[in-house]
């Protein structure tokens, strides 16, 4: 288990949880600090697709690789991000509950170098705060956007 953990319960069956979690492209939808996420590599979704995001972060715009590291449609999707010393990977599981899915986030984060290292704790609490609210908004846009479907 990694440094963050979450999880939900969204009322619309795993196949369209699955399908709406993992269209990167709708993450500026979903998440506030998130502007653009646009697939860079050909081909449908799966290990090893890229996307290339840009954050706002304390008024910053950053720019990031995400990297698809694990696929397993209905079952579970993890994507990997490496920047400026600091490593992260998150992980989503799905599990059918009848008509509802349970959504497990797991995430992990290395950092490398001194100063990316004494500050690890404070990015693990940055990022838990702004994960738990991206599960909430996740929620609440697949059940508002699939409503009757």
């Amino acid at each position: 288990m990694g440094a963050l953990n979450q999880h939900i319960i969204i009322e619309r069956p795993i196949e369209t949880v699955f399908a709406w979690t993992t269209d990167m492209e709708r993450a500026p939808e979903i998440m506030d600090h998130v502007e653009k996420t646009e697939k860079i590599t050909e081909g449908p979704v799966g290990k090893g697709t890229q996307y290339n995001e840009i954050r706002n972060v304390g008024n910053r715009r950053v720019q990031t690789t995400l990297e698809v590291i694990e696929y397993i449609p209905n079952t579970s999707y993890a994507v990997l991000s490496d920047q400026n010393g600091v490593q992260i990977s998150f992980r989503y599981e799905f599990t059918p509950q009848g008509n509802e899915t349970h959504v497990t986030f797991n995430g992990d984060i290395k950092t490398r170098g001194l100063a990316r290292t004494l500050f690890k704790g404070m990015i693990v609490r940055m990022i838990a705060k702004e994960e738990l609210l991206h599960l909430s908004n996740l929620k609440k846009y697949i059940e508002k956007n699939t409503e009757g479907k």
